[in-house]
């Protein structure tokens, strides 16, 4: 009786320290209490969670339940921090809406897809420090978005007020006499660099594989909320 109990324990232990992915247990209660929050001023199905700590994005409902989760690249600066401004490779945190759905699966005659046909036909040249993760002399090329991309509101009016911050404390950097602005155009997009998943290695966007990114557009839409954490 007493080795069964031990072994009912055991078990118990296993399932409360390792849940499977998808099963809605990767979120902490912090985490959970504003999707909470979120989903109570969005009236969107589902809801996209992203953690750079472990490189993962998830899709939940209205229910806090994971549907779905993806492997995920993003900002190559080594810190690891939120974006503060144009250039420095960091991806944001925050609460953020999706403004913008393109796919190459769109009727060609749409905006959809002709902007995203027209972006992944710019060459992103290595020496402009656009290069395929682990070869600096690369060139990252053609396709950089892959078959679907979905914007994000960066910069909010959080986001701004940090910058602000920053700029009257002196902590945003010069270009060419200027202080740098504070960026935008953040997506979750396709690559044409699929090794770079599960590594920093962005200027800043979200990175899926091309398959998981157009397994994702089931769920998007409009005003959809994505909250960004580290």
């Amino acid at each position: 009786m007493r080795t069964n109990i031990t072994l009912n324990i055991f078990c118990l232990l296993f399932v409360v320290l390792f849940r499977l992915p998808g099963s809605g247990s990767e979120i902490n209660s912090e985490v959970e209490s504003q999707i909470k929050i979120i989903f109570q001023n969005n009236k969107a199905a589902h809801l996209i969670y992203i953690n750079k700590k472990n490189f993962m994005l998830y899709v939940y409902n209205r229910d806090l339940s994971a549907v779905v989760n993806f492997k995920i690249g993003y900002g190559l600066n080594l810190d690891k921090k939120a974006k503060l401004y144009a250039g420095d490779n960091r991806t944001p945190e925050g609460i953020y809406k999706i403004t913008e759905i393109l796919s190459l699966d769109s009727d060609e005659k749409t905006t959809a897809y002709k902007k995203l046909r027209d972006m992944n036909s710019i060459y992103f040249k290595a020496k402009d420090g656009h290069y395929k993760f682990g070869q600096k002399d690369a060139d990252l090329g053609y396709n950089a978005y892959g078959p679907r991309f979905f914007r994000i509101d960066y910069p909010n009016s959080d986001d701004i007020k940090k910058y602000n911050e920053a700029l009257s404390m002196g902590m945003i950097p010069k270009y060419k006499g200027k202080r740098l602005s504070i960026g935008a155009g953040i997506a979750i997009h396709g690559t044409c660099d699929e090794p770079s998943i599960g590594k920093l290695a962005s200027s800043g966007c979200i990175r899926m594989h091309n398959k998981d990114i157009c397994a994702l557009d089931k769920y998007i839409e409009l005003g959809m909320p994505v909250l960004i954490t580290n």
